[in-house]
């Protein structure tokens, strides 16, 4: 039965829950449209804790707000699978497949998607639901996942494995664990790899907290014969119940455009910042410090999604943890979104073109490009400390500046 009303609730870091709105679909001569209304409650802020699902697109106030025609999810898209998620639920529902959109979506996954809210198909919500896996289960869910990539229907024995996956973003096969009294999301080696990514990710993402900047934590495990690399949530308290800790928004929905537009920069997402953020200065540096890194380092895939904010009750808007930050050898050497003047071009001269739309002068701006610069230099003998092969090194280079490779002036 098709669904075309879902109630949207917001659960907090202290187990309890409140009903924040409504989401409803409505048929239109194109064909349909997502609307949504706030409870009078939330409205009301009787619990005092009410905020804005996004700060401009859905402001607390009265009637109905239309969400953006194009994914008709609008803001609550961040909380329905990705391609990753997609696939696995294919498997499990077929040959009955949901429709391309809509509220099923939202339905579709337990409570271990990203962010704080919930959704029921009545304004009653029930107890908190995860499907996530032990972490003593990676070889179990690797092995379950490559079934699924060779087109192997699900049976009794792979379906619970495969659910730990269904709220996952991204292309590459992945679940949610438990792990040291946390949550974190296992990313999988393939067989098709030609080089170690997961040694890749996590060496990094350290390298990233090495030059400074504030990354999710990561560790490399042992899939069976495989790797995996578990990045740890930071959307969530430990546990168990894992409760969530803030409201999840990508740049993608901040900046209300969908995976189609060829839109979106790190100048819009600084300006969405400044705007909302609670420490917006601090947030803007941070943000064109990982855009160099990014340039840098050659992590190609820095799209919109792959930046975020998070409302955490008491602290507002605030910029997340870096993630998902890999070099891609194998990819054109240009960014997924816009850098500086020069568009997606990735070079130095292009992040500092608009190097004031961060919140920084010239000299200042430079002065943080030349420090980067210096501490990835030795970027080689990190990874191979990190455990990452010679082989993978070779081929990350391919990825790296060449500016690394050249002496400093004397």
């Amino acid at each position: 039965m098709t669904v075309s009303r879902v109630f949207v609730h917001a659960r907090f870091t202290d187990g309890t829950s409140r009903i924040v709105g409504r989401y409803m679909v409505l048929p239109i001569s194109r064909g349909r449209l997502g609307v949504f209304d706030y409870a009078g409650s939330w409205l009301r802020n009787e619990h005092g804790q009410a905020f804005a699902m996004h700060p401009t697109k859905v402001p607390l106030g009265g009637g109905t707000i239309e969400l953006s025609s194009s994914t008709e999810l609008g803001f609550l898209a961040d909380s329905t699978p990705d391609r990753w998620g997609r696939r696995i639920l294919a498997t499990l529902r077929a040959p009955d497949p949901l429709p391309a959109n809509g509220p099923e979506w939202l339905l579709a996954t337990g409570d271990d998607r990203v962010g704080c809210l919930a959704f029921s198909e009545t304004p009653e919500l029930g107890s908190i639901r995860t499907d996530a896996a032990s972490a003593n289960d990676l070889s179990r869910l690797a092995d379950a996942f490559e079934r699924l990539e060779r087109g192997e229907p699900a049976n009794p024995p792979w379906e619970q494995l495969f659910r730990a996956g269904l709220s996952m973003g991204g292309a590459r096969p992945k679940a949610t664990v438990h792990h040291d009294g946390h949550l974190w999301i296992a990313k999988f080696q393939r067989r098709t790899d030609d080089f170690d990514q997961c040694a890749a990710e996590h060496a990094a993402m350290r390298l990233a907290a090495h030059c400074g900047l504030d990354v999710a934590e990561t560790r490399i495990a042992d899939a069976g014969p495989r790797r995996a690399v578990l990045v740890k949530r930071f959307d969530r308290a430990p546990g168990p119940p894992f409760h969530p800790t803030g409201h999840y928004l990508s740049a993608l929905s901040a900046l209300d455009l969908d995976e189609t537009s060829l839109l979106g920069s790190y100048r819009e997402i600084a300006g969405f910042l400044r705007r909302h953020s609670a420490a917006h200065l601090g947030d803007r540096i941070e943000l064109f410090r990982r855009m160099v890194f990014n340039v840098l380092v050659g992590n190609r895939d820095d799209h919109l999604k792959n930046h975020a904010l998070i409302h955490r009750p008491g602290a507002g808007w605030r910029l997340t943890p870096a993630f998902d930050v890999v070099p891609q050898p194998d990819m054109d050497p240009v960014q997924a979104i816009s850098v500086g003047r020069h568009g997606t071009t990735a070079s130095l001269s292009n992040c500092l073109s608009q190097c004031g739309e961060f919140g920084l002068a010239e000299e200042s701006a430079r002065t943080l490009v030349e420090a980067m610069v210096a501490r990835l230099r030795g970027w080689r003998a990190f990874f191979a400390d990190l455990g990452v092969d010679r082989q993978t090194i070779g081929q990350l280079e391919r990825a790296f500046a060449r500016r690394l490779d050249t002496d400093p002036p004397a």
